[in-house]
């Protein structure tokens, strides 16, 4: 019996979380077939995806309602997508502003019978709670990337369940930045500055403008120093126009089987907040990250949110591993002069390293699977066939008991 899936992964990440889910369904050598919304990740693994991914990203309070009547027409139409396409399964990938629309919509309609599991918990931990109670009622199921997240949701009658972070799939120690250096003709002692820019419109048009200026001034104070630029396909010309603006020579690279040791090869790293600083982290890669909204949305941040650090590594050890410039501490001017002391300090360099290594083990997922292979174990367990399985294996065992 084969199982029809929808997919829907609205940004980057999720675009990789996708991936990821997809490979471990294809190593569980079960059946099924695939529709929905993705990126280049989810592309490669065979997903031919119905609208361009970021045509569903916003950020920030204020950035949703200024653009609601523009996701309100979109939540719709994929509603109504997904009713014609009748999948067994629906899995939507972070993106909560986007994707619980979705959900709620399809479960007050009723029309659609499928189960609804969504990946990536929302972050109830660090702000509006309440959302934990809500999301039970529309929800069938929820993967959580972080071991304390379940409970937050358990004790609403979601079934959650923590399958590890895909980061922590990738076996960091065998990741080697020689052969990217060599292919790009770098030298070992050349100084290597990782830029790392974002991927939403509105990251690269209010943030990277002044992380480039920092750069700028960071490349005064150094000598021989060139940047590293990863990013996806998808920005690969406008991260070249930008590299060509720079004073110093810039790589960009978009080879998704070059991005570790391109990380890897980075001594220090500037990141947009967001997914990419914990896998930096993860790959060892010593980083501060910087971040800003529109004002509105950072007032009503500074209200609503719990915690204490942006960086989902300093949130995890309870403790600040690296340096948070955000909103009105990101400046040029600040930036350059955090990195410039970090890049001159190996001491905290090294302390960043240690706090890295102790981050990573808590990104493993249980049982000693891989991230991959526990989300497709989860995922697989609403659909028709695995419940059929269980009706068939107690229909045997009351067969036997019977005798």
């Amino acid at each position: 019996m084969s199982t029809k899936y929808f997919f829907i992964a609205g940004e980057p990440s999720g675009d990789v979380l996708g991936a990821s889910l997809i490979q471990g369904l294809k190593e569980s050598g079960v059946d099924f077939e695939m529709t929905g919304i993705g990126g280049e990740y989810m592309g490669r693994e065979g997903l031919q995806t119905l609208v361009a991914m970021d045509e569903f990203c916003v950020i920030g309070l204020w950035e949703v309602l200024s653009q609601i009547m523009r996701l309100r027409r979109l939540v719709l139409a994929m509603v109504e997508e997904i009713e014609k396409r009748k999948p067994d399964v629906l899995v939507t990938i972070d993106l909560p502003d986007f994707n619980f629309r979705v959900a709620k919509m399809l479960k007050i309609r009723g029309i659609f019978k499928g189960k609804i599991v969504h990946y990536v918990a929302p972050t109830v931990w660090a702000w509006r709670p309440g959302r934990a109670k809500k999301i039970a009622g529309f929800l069938d199921g929820l993967m959580c990337l972080y071991p304390f997240e379940p409970e937050y949701f358990k004790k609403h009658g979601l079934k959650a369940a923590f399958v590890g972070h895909p980061i922590a799939d990738n076996d960091q120690e065998a990741v080697s930045a020689s052969d990217f250096l060599e292919q790009y003709g770098i030298k070992q002692e050349t100084k290597r500055l990782g830029v790392f820019l974002g991927s939403r419109k509105h990251e690269l048009k209010s943030i990277a403008p002044v992380i480039l200026d920092a750069v700028d001034a960071i490349n005064e104070q150094q000598d021989d120093m060139i940047a590293i630029m990863p990013t996806t396909s998808n920005h690969e010309l406008a991260l070249t126009n930008i590299a060509n603006e720079l004073p110093v020579k810039a790589f960009v690279v978009t080879n998704p089987d070059t991005k570790w040791p391109a990380f890897k090869a980075c001594d220090f790293a500037i990141a947009v907040s967001g997914t990419v600083a914990l896998e930096l982290a993860y790959m060892g890669v010593p980083h501060m990250i910087v971040y800003k909204v529109h004002p509105v949305s950072w007032i009503l941040l500074k209200i609503l949110v719990k915690v204490k650090f942006a960086h989902l590594g300093s949130i995890l050890l309870e403790r600040q591993i690296v340096p948070e410039l955000l909103q009105f501490q990101c400046t040029s001017f600040k930036i350059a002069e955090t990195a410039i002391d970090l890049m001159n300090d190996p001491a905290k360099l090294d302390e960043q390293r240690s706090a890295f290594k102790e981050l990573a083990a808590k990104l493993k997922a249980p049982g000693g699977l891989k991230s991959s292979a526990a989300a497709a174990r989860y995922v697989t367990k609403f659909t028709p066939a695995y419940r059929a399985q269980l009706k068939a294996e107690k229909a045997a065992a009351s067969a036997v008991s019977g005798q």
